[in-house]
């Protein structure tokens, strides 16, 4: 059987070529550069710390919006918010990309939501999620907090 050749890799899957330089004692002393052209992100510091402070409030107790808000993380260039039914729920990202300390959601579905927060530096570089915020309940008269 003939080998078929492959087909060309599509615009939207990014290459990264990492060059290892030196032979290292142990993982802290590696050298790591990113191959001329490249458009992958070098990163000097460690991942982003976990956000603080991360809380949910209802908008009003007649609107279906929750504004969450958390503390400022260092070098943090945007935030994500995931969203979960169940406190230990799977989380699913509802926003990304988000700029300041401060979201508020568009109108929600009825039931209860829990919100959680990472942070990213540059573009790829995340850090770990929050933890979750109290319950939001959302019925179709608008927004509870227990």
């Amino acid at each position: 059987m003939v080998p078929t050749p492959l087909a060309p890799l599509s615009a939207a899957i990014l290459v990264a070529v990492l060059l290892i330089s030196g032979a290292p004692a142990s993982a802290s002393n590696w050298v790591l550069s990113l191959k001329t052209a490249s458009t992958a992100e070098a990163q000097t510091q460690a991942a982003p710390p976990v956000p603080t402070g991360v809380s949910a409030a209802c908008v009003s107790p007649t609107q279906q919006k929750v504004t969450v808000t958390w503390s400022a993380v260092a070098h943090a260039a945007t935030y994500t918010i995931y969203k979960s039914a169940t406190l230990a729920g799977s989380y699913s990202s509802t926003a990304t990309g988000v700029t300041t300390t401060t979201w508020t959601s568009g109108v929600l579905a009825t039931g209860n939501d829990y919100f959680k927060v990472a942070a990213y530096v540059g573009t790829k570089w995340v850090g770990a999620e929050s933890a979750a915020t109290g319950e939001s309940t959302i019925s179709g008269s608008g927004c509870t907090q227990p």
